[in-house]
């Protein structure tokens, strides 16, 4: 090989290996340019589930979170400057569930600025609130100055991925409703046609109070060779009531309670026989269950069951028998329901 062939080598290897040095330091550079992920202060009560929730949608997003657990208090801008300073953070989330709100404040270093951006409001699942306070800190960031008013975050977004269930309304809490109910003793008369009508009142989503009555439509009868009878009943009773919302358009409840029935029986003799009128009271236990379907706001139809027992157990006689009546008292009905919440 000649020297010139050799000295030619010796360059190429010089040129590749101060190349190579060359391209290894600006990596290097690079990696150390690379922005280091922003630190958030989360400022909340240890158990408090929508601070957990804001943590993970933050950390989801790339943002380093430092939490520091306080007691939930108003705080000014000073207090959490000072908060803030050990940890170099770019923003502040304070949680505060006594007032329902996220309040969202960002600080510029360089400007000795801080200012509160955001405020959403505590009043969803915290999944949601986590979503929208992650977006409002995002919106914040992007504007490190800090001059824009405070306001309400907007509702983001939410990918399929993540979708969140929205909760549903509460159930009514007041109500009216007016059907027409088949009545049955389960005794020697037959059915009869029923009025129900009924109100309620919930002091809580689940639980309330209904008052209940059934006004005589028509009369059961009964007929027999000897002659016939007729038999007619009103009942009034007032019980507690539970009620579930099992969709935005439907509801059930159920409800036990107490009242009182007027039985009054009336007996239409053949020849050779004699009748009577007969007015009788009983106590009525009852349990019932509805169901009711939204057709328009606030206008549903509904459908219930109910069961009831008269006590003491009325007896009736009718050619040397005596009948019992209401062991026991069964009414079906359907009708319409007015709700207000």
């Amino acid at each position: 090989m000649s020297s010139w062939a050799r000295v030619a080598r010796r360059q190429v290897r010089v040129v590749a290996f101060v190349s190579l040095v060359g391209w290894h330091a600006g990596a290097l550079a690079a990696e150390r340019a690379l922005p280091s992920p922003a630190t958030v202060l989360m400022i909340a009560a240890g158990d408090d589930p929508t601070a957990t929730r804001v943590v993970a949608e933050l950390r989801a997003a790339g943002l380093t979170v430092t939490t520091v657990q306080d007691a939930p208090a108003p705080r000014t801008a000073r207090e959490i400057e000072r908060l803030t300073r050990p940890t170099d953070a770019v923003a502040a989330v304070e949680i505060d569930p006594v007032a329902g709100e996220v309040r969202i404040w960002t600080i510029d270093r360089k400007a000795g600025q801080m200012a509160r951006r955001y405020v959403v409001r505590i009043d969803d699942d915290p999944a949601v609130v986590g979503l929208r306070a992650t977006e409002a800190l995002r919106a914040s960031l992007r504007d490190p100055g800090g001059t824009a008013p405070v306001q309400s975050a907007p509702a983001p977004v939410i990918p399929n991925d993540r979708a969140v269930l929205a909760p549903q309304a509460p159930p009514p809490r007041f109500g009216a409703a007016a059907g027409l109910a088949f009545a049955s003793g389960t005794g020697p008369f037959g059915g009869s046609s029923e009025a129900l009508l009924s109100l309620h009142w919930a002091w809580t989503p689940t639980w309330g109070i209904e008052l209940l009555g059934v006004l005589p439509l028509t009369h059961a009868e009964r007929t027999e060779s000897e002659g016939s009878a007729t038999l007619i009943f009103g009942l009034v009773g007032a019980g507690v009531r539970a009620q579930w919302s099992a969709a935005s358009w439907c509801l059930v409840d159920a409800g036990v309670g107490a009242g009182a029935a007027t039985i009054q029986t009336r007996g239409f003799p053949n020849g050779g026989f004699s009748g009577a009128t007969r007015t009788t009271w009983v106590a009525t236990p009852y349990a019932k269950i509805g169901y009711a379907v939204s057709i328009a706001r606030p206008l549903r139809i509904r459908a219930d069951l109910a069961a009831a027992v008269a006590v003491p157990r009325p007896t009736f006689t009718f050619t040397e028998d005596n009948e019992s009546w209401g062991e026991p008292l069964l009414l079906a009905s359907i009708g319409l329901e007015l709700v207000f919440r």
